[in-house]
């Protein structure tokens, strides 16, 4: 086979490219099956010619929320609510969104957010277990894929149960004893007259 001329099409030979002067030893009898394999390497190492093209994707930054806890005060010997606000920076609340309760860094429970409000009950055995003053109830919110997470803080003040005061007996009064009216009568002495007749003798 006389002025035949034999091109490999792989990648591989693609990849490593051709030189202008290969090109130019080729024989003339052949410019067209040249001019295919040009063209050939341009599409191939048209990204490489042209920088190649970077697809970064910047993710979006998470949207941040804020946690709001309500502080209440209760006595001891009744039950009481413990709620927080749940809301985006602009003021929309989150819901379906889990929180986490703590009460002096213990946890309490978990409850769902509904339009961003959340509550968490305390009995009246657990408002009793707790000591008279301050106690720290702290709500956790940890944040999904489109909002960051935010912690609220807030107080819980106990009372005492006041302490009745004894009411006095009243003590009963003497009713006066009835008094004895004396009554003086008081006598005129009545003076008498003597008349005397003088008769003549």
């Amino acid at each position: 086979m006389k002025n035949c001329l034999l091109i490999d099409f792989s990648p591989e030979t693609a990849a490593k490219g051709v030189t202008i002067g290969e090109l130019q030893s080729m024989p003339q009898k052949t410019p067209t099956v040249a001019i295919i394999l040009i063209l050939l390497l341009l599409a191939s190492c048209g990204g490489c010619l042209g920088g190649g093209q970077t697809n970064n994707q910047t993710t979006s930054p998470l949207a941040n929320s804020l946690l709001v806890v309500r502080s209440v005060q209760v006595m001891i010997g009744y039950n009481t609510s413990l709620s927080c606000v749940l809301n985006t920076s602009n003021g929309q609340g989150l819901t379906d969104q889990v929180v986490y309760w703590y009460l002096d860094d213990k946890p309490l429970g978990q409850n769902s957010t509904y339009f961003g409000f959340s509550t968490h009950n305390l009995s009246v055995s657990e408002v009793s277990a707790l000591s008279t003053g301050e106690h720290r109830i702290v709500v956790e919110y940890k944040g999904n894929a489109d909002y960051s997470g935010s912690r609220g803080s807030g107080v819980l003040l106990v009372v005492p149960k006041p302490t009745p005061t004894p009411t006095p007996t009243p003590t009963p009064t003497p009713s006066p004893s009835p008094r004895t009216s004396t009554s003086t009568a008081t006598t005129t002495p009545t003076s008498s007259i003597r008349t005397s007749t003088t008769g003549t003798r």
